[in-house]
């Protein structure tokens, strides 16, 4: 079977929150992206999501809209603070099903609770009401790392604390030695981004989530445990959750088809 290539375009939403859109399906899916949006920047990050998006097949059924966060971020931004950001692009599209990745499903948590008008169906992707103890350390070693610009030793550890599979062995010494060539675009954006992700605690606000949500993790995530993960699931009234075994923060790209079909049985209303 030849695989087609949906069509994509990018632009920004109200002049400075950048997106990329992938397919013509019915229904609209929003994509938020994780840390690496303030990482790569705004084309390379969500270019990446967008193929595996596409590879998972969701552009049959929906418009994928990737929608980054806005540059030069107030230093003191919040999670909360960049929902509102997001919270701009969806008014714009008549609302839709949001899925957060990681740092994406933290501003997703407080979306969904502030603006319930703009969220049919949310999905928790490697994202729980908050983040684990052994999480806030690794995310203070990050923040100590950008601050001084050591980028090779943040690369680093970037893999080894998300995948679970081979690239955690293979990748982190590559990292090291090229790193130091690979500065992002804004490093006060990720420093920003970092701190926002540490001091992320959305546990008392779950209870606010009005749209049936998926709390979709690997079993074996450091940074958001399952034990985490169950937690924000009772958290939320109308939640479910699954748990892929063996995967690690990076479940969408460790196992993209079993991601994948999660995502879109979740999103059709069908059973997990």
């Amino acid at each position: 079977m030849r695989l087609t290539t949906p069509t994509v375009d990018r632009g920004r939403f109200d002049g400075r929150i950048p997106y990329y859109r992938a397919g013509d399906g019915p229904e609209t899916l929003v994509v938020l992206p994780g840390l690496s949006d303030a990482f790569s920047g705004s084309r390379a990050a969500t270019a990446a999501h967008l193929a595996r998006t596409a590879s998972r097949g969701l552009t049959d059924d929906f418009t994928v809209w990737t929608v980054g966060r806005p540059r030069d971020l107030d230093p003191d931004a919040t999670t909360r603070d960049l929902a509102g950001a997001v919270a701009t692009a969806l008014d714009e599209l008549d609302g839709g099903h949001v899925l957060g990745c990681s740092m994406g499903g933290l501003v997703a948590q407080h979306l969904a609770a502030d603006y319930p008008d703009h969220v049919d169906r949310l999905v928790l992707a490697a994202a729980g009401a908050h983040v684990g103890d052994a999480g806030r350390a690794v995310l203070n070693d990050w923040e100590t790392w950008a601050a001084s610009e050591e980028w090779g030793k943040l690369y680093a550890s970037v893999v080894r604390e998300t995948y679970a599979g081979w690239r955690r062995r293979a990748y982190p010494a590559l990292l090291r030695a090229v790193g130091p060539a690979l500065a992002p675009p804004s490093p006060d954006d990720v420093l920003t981004s970092i701190r926002a992700v540490r001091d992320h605690d959305a546990s008392e606000r779950l209870e606010e989530v009005t749209a049936p949500t998926l709390v979709l993790g690997g079993s074996e995530d450091r940074l958001f445990p399952a034990d985490l993960l169950r937690e924000t699931k009772a958290a939320l009234p109308d939640a479910t959750l699954a748990l892929l075994s063996g995967a690690g923060h990076a479940a969408a790209s460790e196992h993209p088809r079993v991601f994948g079909r999660a995502v879109k049985r979740f999103l059709r209303g069908e059973q997990i």
